[in-house]
């Protein structure tokens, strides 16, 4: 009977650490005993991990840690990615870097969830490898991403076709006013063309989303369900009316609070057609 009983034990171990916070999973449950560290390594304790509650707290409690610990938060990515042996198939991060992101790409080709926000420094080349290598992909968040161009929007839009979240909000581009941020509507275009699946979107405080970019999005994801475009103060009272018309399924729409009252007279075509 100890064999099998032995057996059993892991399994179980292994799906109580999983339940676990991250850096408890990580760093505490190995050192408890023998039988703890063997089941903390199994990889189905690393297919759903949720670094972000972590990374706050150390960037809360160290001011800059996120840019002076650059080597650690690789490293602590590769472990996760490592332990889950290639059966990762939910991974919220922050931080990270090119590094990071290409190792995920390369190694996690179960993803259906993937969170990198604010990774200030991540390239078009990295988030493209993953949008040609996690085809699997349900959601996505790549807020606070400021580097990121329109061109990754669009790969993960064209390979990613069960897509059905995404996140892109700009909360902190108030910090990067000296550099050329994203356009807001050259993304609106890219989701309203290669996105059609999508029921949650949310573009908090993309401040160069206009009315045509929105009207992109309504025409070209009308299974839309929640839409968020908090801050998004370069669209129209009469533009978002006429997105509630043409999405039936627009349950949950976060407006913005101060929104341009006026309307270009030259997209008023796109709002009546």
């Amino acid at each position: 009977m100890e064999g099998p009983w032995a057996s059993l034990m892991n399994e179980l171990l292994a799906d109580v650490f999983v339940r676990l916070p991250f850096e408890e999973r990580l760093k505490t449950v190995p050192l408890v005993c023998k039988a703890w560290k063997t089941a903390s390594h199994d990889p189905h304790c690393w297919r759903d991990v949720d670094m972000e509650p972590w990374i706050k707290a150390k960037s809360e409690t160290n001011y800059g840690w996120e840019f002076d610990c650059k080597e650690e938060l690789e490293d602590v990515v590769k472990v996760v990615v490592d332990r889950s042996q290639g059966q990762l198939r939910r991974l919220r991060t922050m931080f990270c870097s090119n590094e990071s992101v290409q190792y995920i790409a390369e190694n996690c080709p179960l993803l259906i969830e993937l969170s990198i926000s604010e990774s200030f420094l991540v390239e078009d080349e990295s988030a493209l490898l993953v949008a040609e290598n996690c085809r699997r992909l349900e959601s996505l968040d790549l807020s606070d991403c400021y580097v990121l161009t329109t061109r990754s929007v669009e790969m993960f839009g064209r390979n990613c076709c069960s897509l059905t979240s995404f996140s892109r909000n700009m909360a902190r581009s108030h910090e990067f006013t000296g550099m050329d941020l994203p356009n807001g509507d050259q993304e609106a275009v890219a989701i309203g063309c290669h996105m059609h699946g999508l029921k949650h979107l949310e573009l908090q405080k993309s401040n160069s989303l206009t009315d045509f970019g929105l009207m992109q999005i309504a025409k070209g994801c009308k299974n839309v369900e929640s839409l968020d475009i908090a801050c998004c103060s370069g669209v129209s009272p009469r533009a978002m009316e006429k997105v509630s018309a043409t999405c039936p399924n627009l349950k949950s729409f976060v407006k913005p609070i101060n929104p341009r009252l006026n309307v270009n007279h030259k997209l008023m075509w796109m709002l009546w057609d």
